[in-house]
């Protein structure tokens, strides 16, 4: 068996209710704790009050000016007031976005260099500020991993950034938080989850680990998916479980085209992350299908959809168009997308060989 390196130090609390118990899960004497969250969290749902009524005696401060696919600018701005604030934790409350913006917040709140410098390879000054992250929505799967993404605006790109102290020390799972989602947030947050698993599964760095963590995700939201976006509480705590599993398999397995090829879709036609991804997932699917390095991977996924009449299927009975004009994608656009994906690390781990040419061929076909 091939050797396999696997590390996940994040303490897991998974249940309902736990938010309730979230202050035994911070270490005594932690000093102060900036909540990062977003204006929708804070002002729609209770999440934030439970938050605030499980660290109890502790002090805090609330920072909610995080945007979908936060900005570089918005997580600078986040690291100086954690650093006014006297921060010494930083919690994170909420979907991709607000867990990742955390771990942006809690890299510039310690190191004064600029975020931009660090994602582009600059070694931390010092470690990050200690992270608590506590989901509300079941995608991203950001609460067990090293990794954030942040938009840049200037370049009209989202970035990646990987730092193993980007784990975040705790990830308090309560589904209760996810319950208010509404049923489009359910799918495409849930759709995320799906090309997270199915992307980790393929890639080039998974082993058999990984592979049954992978697995066990992709079955968990074909079959949960459609009743959690119906609000059934059940099927919700299976997707924020779901989350988890696919949150751990990219964390070592990383994720692949899919994700890569739909970052354009987001940045320029604002498609929610999660379909974005599911929706290139269809069509990078196609187009491997009979030319890739790992067949045998690329017949398990088949077989995993097949009950389900294939990820096209899938996806049109959840509502979901899988076609790009649907998004306002236009022809003129593809070379410019695939420019973009090309030079992206995903390329790399990707099970095929790509060429530019090649990515174009895959956008064009996706029209």
């Amino acid at each position: 068996m091939t050797p396999f390196d696997f590390h996940l130090p994040t303490r897991i609390l998974f249940g309902r209710g736990r938010v309730s118990r979230l202050r035994e899960s911070i270490p005594s004497g932690p000093g102060r704790i900036l909540i990062v969250t977003d204006r929708t969290i804070a002002a729609k749902t209770s999440a934030l009050d439970a938050v605030q009524r499980g660290l109890k005696e502790l002090e805090s401060a609330v920072f909610k000016d995080v945007e979908e696919n936060p900005s570089f600018e918005t997580v600078e701005a986040g690291g100086r007031i954690a650093r006014d604030f006297g921060a010494r934790l930083v919690l994170g409350l909420g979907g991709g976005s607000p867990m990742d913006a955390a771990k942006g917040i809690a890299v510039a709140a310690a190191n004064r260099g600029p975020l931009r410098g660090y994602v582009e390879g600059a070694p931390l000054d010092r470690d990050p500020l200690p992270l608590i992250c506590l989901p509300t929505t079941s995608g991203t799967g950001s609460e067990v991993t090293p990794y954030a993404v942040f938009t840049d605006r200037e370049e009209k790109n989202k970035t990646g950034y990987a730092h193993p102290r980007l784990f975040p020390s705790v990830a308090l799972i309560d589904p209760e938080l996810s319950y208010s989602m509404p049923p489009r947030v359910a799918i495409d947050t849930g759709l995320d989850v799906l090309a997270h698993a199915a992307e980790a599964f393929l890639s080039t760095l998974s082993f058999p680990l990984t592979d049954i963590i992978a697995r066990q995700a992709i079955e968990t939201v074909l079959a949960h998916l459609e009743n959690a976006a119906a609000k059934i509480p059940e099927a919700m705590d299976e997707m924020s479980y779901a989350a988890l599993l696919a949150g751990a398999a990219i964390a070592h397995a990383g994720t692949i085209l899919p994700h890569i090829m739909g970052y354009p879709l987001t940045v320029f036609h604002g498609v929610p992350h999660g379909r974005a991804s599911a929706v290139m997932l269809v069509h990078v699917l196609a187009a491997l299908r009979f030319d890739n390095t790992r067949p045998e991977k690329f017949r398990a996924l088949e077989d995993l959809f097949a009950p389900r009449g294939g990820p096209e299927t899938f996806l049109r009975g959840l509502g979901v168009p899988i076609r790009l004009t649907a998004y306002g994608v236009e022809e003129g656009e593809i070379p410019l997308y695939a420019g973009k994906t090309i030079v992206k690390g995903d390329i790399k781990i990707t099970p095929a060989a790509l060429t530019e040419d090649r990515l174009v061929a895959i956008y064009r076909s996706a029209l």
